[in-house]
């Protein structure tokens, strides 16, 4: 893992983080296939074993998301920054993610001014959490770091408590830790996709990670990563086997080597439990540690899209879902057949394609982003707007 700025830009840091993006993008054009929808825990007796490891694939994005998102507060920080200025900047740069996530984003997955319901989603998650963060500044890193391994291990205590009163409760805990539909005024709601709790643990974990590599020699680096990585898994494999704790949906083994994998697999993503961020964040601490001194070649594409995540964001969500309009278009449905109203996307209904075709979809959708995010990432670099410290 090359340091490639004064501030520490680490070569392997964005490429798993590139990587993650390909990942992602994966995950949201197989939406547009049509047929049986995923649930976490998923259905497996209502999905194919292709759908079902596409899906299992994808759950590491947005843990893997979250924790590099407190790794980069916890590299960028700097004791030539004021305290304050540090705090303000980590509240404001959360704001921000909140706020995209309800007006850009949410226009991004329904192209619609009208419809009724609002996502709480990962980048929402990643926005509050930044702002916790931003809150416990004046915290010793050490406290803030056992807080964080506090939550993250024992949040899974909480699962079996779901209070309905009183409202403010009620709120606070979809908000936390209970993925709930929320009813705003009229016909608007707001759904906590991603109860924020775990994701909040997970980024004070991330902040003093960061701040470790700084510190830390490749050698050492190297190691610990390493170390850390198989440990996660192993707690994995103790937790899923045992069924004694960390997830929410006990394992249901049947003695069939293929179905007992899935059983082992099929962890509760919202929220996240213990043995779904063991099982993602582990391997990704491995695969860091093996780029820890230098990332392969073949990884410089992984490396320029990880440098601007949030240009790959929202640029592959308008991208894919202004393709598939078109893409029905083409095959000649009437203008009348799209309701941005009655369905989410607004495409007709039947719209869709075979599982396998997502992946020539996301190959072309990663084509046609890579030179603006390259663009981006030098408009970036060069600091020329003030906006780009926020995206």
């Amino acid at each position: 893992m090359t340091a490639t700025s004064t501030r520490q830009r680490f070569d392997g840091i964005d490429a798993l983080r590139g990587l993650v993006i390909v990942i992602m993008i994966i995950d949201h054009a197989r939406e547009y296939a049509g047929g049986v929808g995923v649930t976490d825990p998923m259905q497996l007796d209502a999905v194919s074993p292709l759908l079902f490891w596409m899906r299992w694939l994808t759950h590491f994005c947005a843990p893997v998301f979250t924790l590099l998102a407190g790794v980069s507060a916890g590299l960028q920080h700097t004791t030539t920054v004021e305290p304050r200025a540090w705090s303000w900047h980590l509240i404001t740069r959360g704001a921000v993610l909140v706020l995209l996530e309800f007006t850009v984003i949410h226009l991004a997955w329904t192209f619609s001014l009208v419809w009724p319901m609002r996502y709480a989603q990962v980048i929402w998650g990643i926005g509050v959490s930044m702002m916790v963060l931003g809150f416990l500044q004046r915290v010793p890193v050490a406290v803030r770091v056992a807080l964080g391994a506090v939550i993250v291990l024992g949040h899974n205590a909480l699962d079996s408590w779901h209070p309905v009163s009183p409202a403010w409760l009620h709120w606070s805990w979809a908000i936390l830790h209970d993925r709930q539909i929320m009813p705003l005024w009229g016909e608007l709601t707001v759904r906590t996709s991603y109860p924020v709790l775990p994701m909040i643990g997970l980024v004070l974990l991330g902040d003093g990670l960061g701040r470790w590599l700084r510190s830390a020699t490749s050698a050492v680096r190297r190691a610990w990563l390493l170390r850390g990585g198989v440990l996660l898994m192993a707690l994995f494999l103790v937790l899923r086997v045992s069924n004694l704790y960390g997830d929410p949906t006990p394992a249901n083994y049947a003695g069939n080597a293929m179905s007992d994998v899935m059983q082992l697999l099929n962890v509760t993503k919202y929220p996240m439990s213990l043995s779904f961020l063991c099982m993602t964040i582990g391997p990704a601490l491995v695969l860091l540690s093996l780029w820890n001194d230098a990332t392969p070649s073949w990884s410089a594409p992984l490396r320029r899209m990880g440098q601007v995540p949030m240009f790959m964001y929202i640029g592959h969500l308008y991208l894919l879902h202004g393709a598939m309009l078109l893409w029905a278009l083409l095959q000649g449905n009437p203008f009348s057949a799209f309701d941005f109203r009655a369905k989410i996307t607004g495409l007709p209904a039947g719209f869709g394609f075979p599982l396998w075709q997502t992946f020539p979809i996301v190959a072309v959708t990663v084509l046609l982003l890579y030179p603006a995010a390259v663009r981006y990432a030098q408009l970036r670099a060069s600091k020329r707007y003030r906006f780009t410290a926020y995206l």
